[in-house]
């Protein structure tokens, strides 16, 4: 396959664009404009959002106040939640976190607990809106002065403290960031001093190009690989340009359940898993970012006609909800739309003639933000069928020919290289091979990944 370009063009990667927030420079003890976050508290966030959101706390001249006292909490850039003005509230406002809200959000001893991050495992690993702790502070890590020697040191957001001259609480430090505020301040590490700093990760930051498809149970944007045919969850988490790391076993029990399949089916933000149960009963394990996952959630019987057809087909009525689909009897294609909350509509019959056709996968193959399927016909051509919304779909479009050894393993994995566009995998003779999007509904050529997943696919 991997001397047959395939002749049409697949964009998938709905990618979470930053949040385009227009800020005025005021003090803080102004009222602050009015802005919309893209986030959800808690939810997903790009790493674009994170590092505006810090950036408004220096346009507004945040200053600086330990005490966490009622009347020195300062809002976000939307004035819905209020966060300490101090080095870790900065942080808990940028991430826009609710830890701890009844006192501004996480200090840094509560950082240092708090599950919703990810320790790094170097300092090299940091990425824009990231966060460098230690004892007593944190700052977020904005950039590196020189990305190819991180010696030179790093770029923060960051408030550090000073002095109080009547004791008021106020010290003589504001918001600071890359570049110099109106107090002359800037957020400046050296190398040196990073040394006494643990770099972590907030689990739910995203890469600004990342998809909305496919798997990524480690919250950097880039889609995974998972598997439980051996009876055990098994995940290899992209790292991107088509790389993935060691295989991580992340839990057993599997053997009782169909194929599971990724989304986003309680609006989080982090990618969930679905699967059917003894051929009956669906359940959802909702993704908590780091690879981890809460219990399962039962959402109901019902489901034995549907049984190892079950797929996952991102958002196919364009009411923001993450939907699932499957086939009946082996003919007919059904959809649920999700509702948010792991909830989901009544069964909508969409059409029939799915005998000759693969399982379907999903993804948004044409980057209109509509949910699309695609599948292999009578083991050897594949096709896609783009959504239009309201549960509609277009006729099928023929890409090409050549998959007649990849039947039965198609897989949707979201964007793998880091391209913006989602990419499509099968596996074959024990060999993973990766196809790249590359943008209207054409992937280039097969890429081989490796051997030894047979027991996997």
């Amino acid at each position: 396959m991997s001397s047959t370009p395939i002749s049409a063009r697949l964009l998938a990667g709905l990618a979470f664009a930053a949040a385009t927030l227009s800020f005025t420079v005021v003090d803080v003890a102004a009222t602050p404009q009015a802005a919309h976050a893209a986030s959800a508290p808690d939810g997903r966030i790009t790493r674009s959002e994170v590092l505006a959101r810090a950036q408004n706390w220096v346009d507004r001249n945040v200053r600086y106040n330990l005490t966490r006292a009622p009347g020195t909490l300062v809002t976000d850039a939307e004035g819905d939640d209020k966060y300490g003005p101090d080095c870790s509230g900065l942080v808990s406002m940028a991430w826009h976190i609710t830890a701890n809200s009844g006192k501004g959000g996480n200090s840094t001893v509560d950082f240092a607990g708090y599950g919703g991050k990810i320790v790094l495992g170097s300092l090299d690993d940091l990425k824009p809106g990231d966060a460098i702790l230690r004892s007593g502070h944190m700052e977020l890590f904005a950039r590196w002065k020189n990305e190819q020697d991180h010696t030179q040191g790093a770029w923060t957001y960051s408030l550090n403290g000073g002095s109080d001259s009547n004791g008021d609480g106020w010290e003589d430090d504001w918001a600071k960031g890359p570049k110099v505020n109106s107090h002359g301040e800037r957020g400046d590490e050296s190398w040196a001093s990073m040394q006494d700093y643990t770099p972590i990760r907030y689990k739910n930051i995203v890469d600004d190009n990342a998809s909305t498809h496919g798997a990524d149970f480690n919250g950097d944007g880039i889609g995974d690989i998972f598997s439980e045919t051996t009876g055990t969850l098994n995940i290899w988490n992209g790292k991107g340009s088509n790389n993935f790391a060691t295989r991580l076993e992340v839990g057993g029990g599997w053997g009782a359940f169909s194929k599971p399949v990724a989304g986003d089916f309680n609006n989080d933000g982090v990618s969930d898993l679905a699967a059917i149960k003894d051929g009956s009963t669906l359940f959802i394990w909702n993704g908590e970012g780091g690879n981890e996952f809460g219990p399962a959630v039962e959402v109901g019987p019902g489901w034995a006609p549907f049984d190892g057809t079950l797929t996952s087909v991102g958002d196919v009525n364009r009411d923001g909800h993450d939907d699932l689909a499957a086939i009946k009897d082996g003919s007919t294609l059904h959809l649920w739309n999700g509702r948010g909350g792991n909830n989901f509509g009544a069964a909508v019959e969409i059409g029939g003639g799915w005998g000759a056709f693969s399982k379907p996968v999903g993804g948004d193959f044409d980057d209109d933000g509509i949910g699309d399927l695609a599948a292999i016909k009578d083991g050897s051509t594949l096709f896609i069928w783009n959504g239009k919304g309201g549960n509609n779909f277009g006729a099928a479009t023929a890409i090409g020919g050549g998959w007649a050894r990849f039947d039965g393993t198609l897989t949707s994995l979201g964007d793998v290289n880091r391209d913006g566009h989602d990419d499509l995998a099968a596996m074959s003779d024990g060999t993973l091979y990766l196809w790249n999007g590359e943008g209207g509904n054409e992937f280039g050529d097969a890429t081989a990944i490796g051997p030894g997943w047979t027991p996997y696919f």
